[in-house]
């Protein structure tokens, strides 16, 4: 899915093999999915009912095996202080609106959750680096209401596509289940961290003869940083990889060409 042009999108995938997402998910909840994360005319929930349920999906995040899984992986690989890239933003890419437009219950769940996620990672960065860390989110489907509760968060909220010129080597890029353009496009210039759908992913999703422009930067960051899988969650974050640049063998940022 992805938000380049303001507008969410189904990434087109090669014949035959599918992912597990689209195998074993029930065809209504994607149907739910897709419907849910268009811009909602009409919002129902105030941000202190986003916030009550959104306190409820934290902390089950947190104490999730997921969660207990990927800080291990954190603490001895990206968020390492002597050898971890330093990073002083993050950059939450298109996680979904809080009061969906169809009222699914799974795309609400799942904005929660990845934000949960995002938040977690972050406050993991920060404690080991003993550095604050700038907080932005860049969601085309928020509603006035979603964007006050990220307010709320500590989040900074920028419209479609200000986050993409944001990247530079410090930042850590979260974006998960997006479309290979939305990732070209904030990858212009390679982050410290990358977390969302890896190389390995886009080779099995799409054809790859001849290559699209936009998985450039993606073979890049698989040929020079580190990785490690994403836990998954009920398929949220199925597919996901975490690409982080090793201090000790700091690349320099390398603007790329634009893929438009």
């Amino acid at each position: 899915m992805g938000q380049g042009d303001g507008e969410w999108n189904q990434v087109t995938r090669k014949r035959g093999r599918k992912p597990a997402i689209e195998q074993q998910q029930p065809k209504g909840e994607l149907e739910g999915l897709l419907g849910g994360i268009r811009p909602n005319p009409n919002p129902e929930l105030t941000v202190a009912e986003i916030r009550k349920y959104h306190e409820s999906v934290d902390q089950e995040w947190r104490l999730s095996g997921c969660w207990e899984t990927l800080q291990k992986a954190l603490l001895t690989g990206c968020a390492t202080p002597d050898d971890g890239p330093l990073i002083t933003s993050a950059i939450c890419l298109g996680p979904g609106p809080f009061d969906p437009a169809n009222g699914s219950l799974l795309v609400r769940r799942t904005a929660h959750m990845q934000t949960a996620a995002f938040t977690s990672i972050v406050a993991n960065l920060e404690s080991q680096s003993r550095r604050s860390i700038k907080r932005m989110v860049q969601e085309p489907g928020f509603t006035q209401v979603d964007k006050q509760f990220c307010n709320e968060l500590g989040f900074e909220v920028v419209d479609t596509p200000a986050a993409f010129t944001m990247v530079d080597s410090t930042t850590m890029v979260f974006g998960i289940h997006m479309e290979l353009q939305t990732y070209a496009d904030s990858l212009t210039v390679l982050p410290g961290i990358f977390i969302g759908s890896g190389l390995d992913e886009w080779e099995n999703l799409m054809n790859v003869n001849p290559e699209p422009p936009g998985l450039r930067p993606m073979r890049e960051m698989d040929a020079n940083y580190n990785k490690f899988s994403f836990p998954d969650l009920n398929y949220m974050f199925y597919g996901t990889t975490v690409y982080w640049r090793q201090r000790s063998k700091e690349l320099e940022a390398t603007d790329l060409p634009s893929n438009q």
